[in-house]
């Protein structure tokens, strides 16, 4: 009898836009070849994973790789194909993880040179950072050179453009927008607001760099590190400043992260043939910033750092729309007369296209403490009322395809944000293992499994929220009894904070977003919930989570429990994430 053929998965990956397409197809044809060469491989079609235009110097922002490792505990697949093992990663840290994950789950990794063994991660984790450090050196070396030179290797300013014919890096003056670079630095000077200016120039027609049709006031003098946006720009001075920062990737989030470099590293060239702005505007302008910047934070004008609370610490940042435009709301200030018992500083949220743009008339700000307990007000009395909610659901139903389309558009970014929580959560799991229990790294791993699990249901949410669902009753009068519960365990005091957790999460599951509408100054604040159907309609509320053990399982480790002077366990070292 002829044995069947064994299951595998396949993985290419690209790293850049530049790069063509059709790669993903070429090493997919290749780990073919490769398995014909390995015995009798088949590939599915659910086990063949890419990542398009994704870098290999970190997991996160990688769906294609991440789905590989969900996929590997399944166990549906006896071995990965891939080109090399740098499509995987050429990380030190994430390669040896994934080849550590996948052989806990008996699957192998096959790459033109053979059977990956543990050899051969340990040579990539030598030589796959070299790799990119080498890369990273050799292009530095070439920019420095070029800048050095008075050519300008980064991105094109506003008020130059390329030259035509010149070679890369050589700007010319664009006569259009010097002039609006001029007449900006006019209005600054002459006491002009930032937001005035914005509004001036938008009216106006006149394109932003971005080629948006609307001015961001951050434009003028909100820029990064010292440049203070175009008002802080020498390079309308003539002057060229290269290489002032450093672009790191966080190995906690996976985000960009700027870093001052050294004096001796930065780059200043003399370019007279770019200059825009006369010197004596030029020293007016930056009198007048100096002098604001100071009237804002006090000596030496800069942005002092204080305590505040995060979107992720408060119930309802993150879902706040604007009632007059539909926008985004966002915390752009603190309250500096309120703190609460720990001394943070009070948020406050207001309309982003108002204070952003001007584009829109609704400048009021809120308390975003007082918002939650509007919101939490409002909940408890309309929405645990059966009655109430079936005229919701009715309601609903007619609005159903502008739901559906709002739905949609949301999915990706939750996945993202899905995937890094993942990742984060893993590579938690993973010093553990190594590590033993650590008080701080097992609390650490509890939330952000929390964190984890409450963007799965999110995402679940979410994609319920394309079907249309029918009316039940008795699920709606369950809604209502939950509505309840979470309403006393959220305003109520002495909850243990594990399990306040999961009635946050439950109560960000419910809501998909919460509008706020314009009112007059010193009034009460009038909000509007919009409620997911799906929560109504009996969806699991509370994030299902898995326990610490489970976790470190997943790895294939455990974790070493912390012993005391005397070799009793610590009490605090708890397995469980879920709370009692």
């Amino acid at each position: 009898m002829k044995p069947a053929k064994q299951i595998a998965a396949a993985y290419a990956r690209y790293s850049t836009d530049e790069q063509n397409d059709k790669s993903i197809d070429d090493q997919i044809t290749l780990c073919n070849q490769i398995a014909k060469r390995h015995g009798d491989w088949t590939f599915k079609k659910e086990f063949l994973f890419d990542d398009r235009a994704k870098s290999s110097a970190s997991m996160y922002d990688r769906p294609g790789i991440l789905a590989l490792m969900i996929a590997a505990k399944s166990k549906g697949f006896n071995a990965v194909f891939c080109e090399s093992l740098d499509r995987l990663s050429r990380d030190e840290e994430d390669l040896p993880g994934i080849f550590k994950r996948l052989q806990f789950h008996g699957i192998d990794i096959i790459t033109l040179g053979g059977v990956t063994t543990q050899q051969d991660i340990q040579i990539r984790c030598l030589t796959g950072p070299i790799a990119l450090k080498d890369v990273r050196d050799k292009v530095r070396r070439h920019h420095d050179a070029r800048a050095r030179e008075g050519l300008i290797p980064g991105g094109i300013a506003y008020g130059y453009r390329k030259k035509p014919g010149g070679q890369n890096g050589e700007r010319e003056i664009d006569l259009a927008e010097a002039a609006v670079v001029i007449r900006i630095f006019r209005e600054y000077v002459s006491g002009k607001s930032c937001r005035d200016i914005a509004l001036g120039l938008t009216r106006d027609g006149i394109p932003s760099p971005s080629g948006a049709k609307h001015w961001d006031q951050g434009t003028f003098t909100h820029g990064r590190g010292d440049s203070r946006g175009m008002i802080g720009n020498r390079l309308y001075i003539g002057i060229a400043v290269w290489d002032d920062y450093t672009t790191i990737k966080s190995p906690y989030t996976g985000k960009k992260v700027r870093r001052k470099n050294k004096p001796e590293d930065v780059i200043i060239t003399d370019v007279p043939h770019l200059r825009i702005i006369d010197q004596d505007l030029w020293d007016r302008a930056q009198s007048l910033n100096r002098g604001r910047a100071e009237k804002i934070f006090g000596k030496g004008g800069k942005r002092t750092k204080v305590s505040r609370r995060t979107t992720v610490e408060n119930l309802i940042a993150g879902l706040l729309i604007c009632g007059q435009c539909g926008g985004h709301m966002r915390i752009s200030k603190s309250n500096s007369k309120r703190t609460d018992a720990a001394g943070v500083l009070a948020s406050r949220v207001s309309c982003a296209a108002a204070t952003s743009t001007g584009t829109c008339e609704h400048r009021k700000s809120y308390d975003l403490d007082i918002l939650e307990r509007t919101v939490l007000d409002g909940v408890k009395k309309h929405l645990t009322s059966p009655a109430a909610l079936m005229e919701y659901t009715k309601a609903y139903h007619e609005r159903w395809a502008e739901r559906q389309k709002a739905a949609h558009i949301n999915i990706p970014q939750k996945q993202k944000d899905l995937n890094r929580a993942t990742v984060a959560c893993d590579n938690a799991a993973t010093a553990i293992t190594e590590l033993g229990a650590i008080p701080a790294l097992m609390q650490r791993m509890k939330a952000l499994e929390v964190e984890r699990a409450t963007l799965e249901n999110d995402l679940e949410h979410a994609k319920a929220e394309t079907n249309v669902i029918a009316l039940h009753p008795a699920v709606i009068k369950k809604f209502a009894t939950d509505i309840k519960e979470i309403h006393e365990a959220l305003t109520g005091k002495g909850t243990n904070p594990e399990k306040m957790m999961l009635f946050r999460a439950a109560f960000r599951n419910i809501f998909d977003r919460i509008t706020v509408h314009p009112t007059a100054a010193r009034k009460p604040y009038e909000v509007t919930p919009l409620a997911r159907l799906t929560a109504i309609m009996g969806a699991e509320l509370f994030p299902t989570m898995r326990t610490a053990d489970e976790m470190l399982a997943e790895q294939g480790g455990s974790a070493v429990p912390i012993r005391g002077a005397k070799g009793e366990r610590d009490p605090r070292a708890s397995n469980r994430c879920r709370p009692s």
